[in-house]
């Protein structure tokens, strides 16, 4: 149903209810959103560390690294997971949107894994679509084990979005 065709239909149903049809008339009248589209950019990346014991690298939205416990950072770059949020609808483009980010997930290269938690974004819980595009950044803390296998692991998270 375009504006239009709302519009006419609120008017009758405010001649036949009265005040009673104005929340139908209000629902009949608010546009569909379309659903957002989230495109992954770039991978979240944890760069190289050796263990020696259990610790943790963490990663932020700006990319910058550090490390905890018995994990040494070697040299090579660390990036947050990069993803192109957008909605081509024009009446879409500044509407603001939830981001949740989950409580963990975990990687693993076929068999040892490493858990991650504390996810963070940028931006942080919610974000505005300015011009129908925005950039979505994630980060997260990788916990390595004691003992931990050297391999190149991967995975995924659930990230999700809507509109407020």
């Amino acid at each position: 149903m375009n504006t239009t065709d709302a519009r006419r239909r609120c008017r009758r149903l405010l001649r036949r209810a009265g005040t009673l049809g104005l929340a139908a008339c209000l629902l009949a009248a608010t546009p569909a959103r379309a659903q957002l589209n989230a495109v992954a950019a770039g991978e979240l990346a944890f760069g190289r560390f050796a263990a020696i014991s259990a610790g943790a690298v963490t990663v932020g939205t700006s990319g910058a690294r550090s490390a905890s416990g018995g994990v040494v950072l070697l040299a090579s770059a660390g990036a947050p997971a990069r993803f192109t949020i957008s909605d081509k609808t024009p009446a879409n483009a500044k509407l603001v949107y939830i981001i949740s980010l989950p409580g963990g997930a975990s990687i693993s290269d076929g068999g040892a894994t490493m858990a991650l938690t504390a996810f963070v974004s940028s931006p942080a819980g919610a974000g505005l679509l300015s011009g129908g595009t925005q950039v979505l950044l994630v980060g997260a803390t990788l916990h390595v084990g004691p003992g931990q296998r050297p391999g190149n692991y991967s995975g995924t998270f659930p990230i999700t979005i809507e509109y407020q």
